[in-house]
């Protein structure tokens, strides 16, 4: 029962988004009485929650497929990256609800991000790894260096939150691919020791 809730919640605000979505509509489309709903769920916002988890358990999973197979550290990026705009493009709708739902999610000061601090592991370990390769500039930490390639990535989310006919696909790659260009080791100048 829960899972046909879960799917027809899926379904309604991926068409047509968290907001325009009552829980009545839910009920209709899985089949159950809205009773039933709030018999697994207390409100709608709980449902989002719960798929926001999910959203970020597979983030989390394609992070890890791509950062810790074999291979140059730059192109396992562009591998999460990719994989990353293709799960946007193929549910663009609840993609934004559930990063709207992130951004919402408790920050409170002191107290780390519920799930942040769990995406940002894997993008400190791959700096590292690319300043270990020479492909990355060494001269700042890495967990440093991640927090501002992260930074620029999240521009392209932001972007998208803010305006929904952003390109956030094409925005994606082309931020990585700028947070890239200014995290290359630098060259000494010429003229100078």
């Amino acid at each position: 029962m829960r899972d046909r809730i879960l799917s027809a919640a899926r379904e309604l605000f991926a068409k047509q988004g968290f907001e325009a979505t009552t829980v009545d509509e839910i009920a209709r489309l899985a089949d159950v009485a809205p009773a039933t709903f709030f018999n697994h769920f207390q409100t709608k916002q709980n449902v989002l929650e719960l798929m926001t988890g999910e959203v970020f358990e597979y983030l989390r999973s394609i992070t890890a497929r791509n950062f810790e197979r074999e291979g140059d550290p730059l192109d396992k990026l562009r591998g999460f990256i990719a994989s990353a705009a293709e799960a946007i493009t193929s549910s663009r709708g609840i993609a934004r609800d559930v990063l709207l739902e992130f951004v919402r999610m408790d920050g409170t000061p002191g107290r780390p991000h519920p799930y942040l601090e769990r995406l940002t592991e894997p993008f400190v370990a791959l700096v590292a790894e690319a300043q270990q390769r020479g492909q990355i500039r060494s001269d700042r930490d890495a967990a440093f260096l991640a927090q501002m390639m992260m930074g620029m990535m999240n521009s392209a989310i932001t972007n998208w939150l803010a305006d929904p006919a952003y390109p956030v696909e094409t925005g994606l790659v082309d931020a990585t691919e700028f947070a890239l260009e200014t995290l290359r080791p630098r060259m000494p100048e010429a003229g100078r020791d």
